[in-house]
Formats: structure tokens, C-alpha cells, sequence
């Protein structure tokens, strides 16, 4: 089933206008499903399935943790099972939903919230600042 922007359960605090043009850009289609992870971006299908009982805010940094899987790695979907360039995807995927959320709240965040709110060790301290 086809997401439409009126379908999905964001408030304008979160607003997603921008995150909807990027998936029309990408031609890429989302659909809320009942799975058992978050959510998973299918490159053969072009589609981002989205756990249908997250709340809002998860939603949205799922669908932007998977939409850097579509920038950053859609021919690349081969290399995924191979765990060394599976830990480089979900990095990249990872700092692509954050400094996109970052950058939507115009650079304004504190960086002990972001480390603890998605368990990243001090590492990614260094590359927020």
C-alpha cells in the first residue's frame, strides 16, 4: 500500500515535506507495514517499509535512516550481507538521519542527548561538532 503524505501520522512538529520531495525525487515508495523491526528499505522493489506502531517521531528517523540507505547505497545492496560493509552502511545511514534532524533544527542540539538518545559511543562526538 502506497504511503501518501495525508496517510502518515506526522504532526507539523515533524514536519516531513521535505522528506516526502526526497522520496518523490527518488521515486521511492513507503508503505506502514506490521513488522517486527523498525523498518527496511527493499532496493529491488524501491520501497521503504515502515513499522506501522512506531509513534511519529520514530517513524521519521526511520524513514530518514533508510532514505540514506537509498542516497548513499542503492547500487551497493549486493555488499550488505557482507558484515564489514553492512557496519559502513548503518553508520552512514545512521549520520545521515542525524545531521539531517540536525540541520532541520538549524544546527541547534546538544550533543550528550544525540549520543544517548541513539546509543553512539563518544566517537560520533567528534563529527557533530
Amino acid at each position: 500500500m502506497l504511503i501518501l503524505k495525508e496517510d502518515l501520522a506526522i504532526s507539523k512538529e515533524n514536519n516531513m515535506n521535505d522528506v516526502f520531495d526526497i522520496l518523490q525525487k527518488n521515486k521511492i515508495e513507503l508503505v506502514l507495514i506490521n513488522i517486527e523491526n523498525d523498518g527496511y528499505y527493499d532496493p529491488a522493489l524501491n520501497i521503504i517499509f515502515i513499522n506501522q506502531l512506531l509513534n511519529e517521531e520514530k517513524q521519521k528517523e526511520v524513514i530518514l535512516h533508510e532514505l540514506g540507505h537509498v542516497i548513499n547505497h542503492k547500487e551497493l545492496a549486493s555488499l550488505y550481507n557482507n558484515p564489514s560493509y553492512r557496519t559502513k552502511m548503518e553508520y552512514e545511514a545512521t549520520k545521515y538521519m542525524i545531521t539531517y534532524l540536525i540541520n532541520e533544527s538549524d544546527g541547534q542540539f546538544n550533543y550528550s542527548d544525540v549520543l544517548q538518545n541513539y546509543n553512539l559511543g563518544l566517537g560520533w562526538e567528534c563529527k557533530f561538532k
